[in-house]
Order: C-alpha cells, then structure tokens, then sequence
C-alpha cells in the first residue's frame, strides 16, 4: 500500500523536525572538537594569539567565520584557560572557545 502524501504544513514540520535533529548532532560532534570544551582546550604560546586561533576555526552549524565578541582569562576545574565568546557571523550562533597558555617550547 503506498504512503499517504503529506499536507504541506505536515511537511514542512517534518523537514523542521529533521533540522532540528541534524542541529542537535552537529553540536554533540562540535564538543569533541578541539577547543570546544575547556578539557580540549587549544594549547597557545601567548595570549595575543587566542583571538587569531578562535577566529580561525570554522562554525560547526555553517562553516561561517566566528568573530570574536569577549576574551578573558577563567580558572575551571583548577585550571587556567582563555576563553574566547564568538558568535558566527553568518548564522549568528554563539559559543566558547577554550585556549591553554604555556604549550610546550621545542627547546
């Protein structure tokens, strides 16, 4: 028996349904990326080199530029991090972005 054609109201809250559900993965797999999280923070040398490096990584939703609204230094869990509050400039979404100071000199 062949599947009844939805309504266009019935489908367009089924494509939104379907949106929502592939938004909601996109956000789990961003907080595996580095940076995303303050246990996979991005080592730094400096502090003049965190807001290059946040506006450097892409938006997980569009692939948009992140600009950089706020950059502070916090200390989470005993650790002290830089974390940099973006929001993207294509789609608006906001986020933080975790930096550790001091990563390991080659000499």
């Amino acid at each position: 028996m062949a599947k009844k054609k939805l309504s266009a109201r019935a489908a367009r809250r089924e494509g939104d349904r379907t949106s929502a559900k592939l938004t909601r993965d996109i956000e789990r797999l961003a907080l595996l990326e580095p940076g995303h999280t303050p246990g996979r923070a991005i080592p730094l040398d400096a502090a003049s080199q965190v807001e290059v490096a946040a506006r450097s990584i892409p938006c997980p939703r569009c692939r948009g530029a992140f600009r950089v609204e706020d950059h502070t230094a916090e200390t989470l869990d005993g650790v002290r991090l830089r974390v940099a509050k973006v929001a993207c400039s294509a789609c608006g979404a906001g986020r933080s972005l975790y930096f550790r100071l001091g990563a390991a000199s080659l000499n």
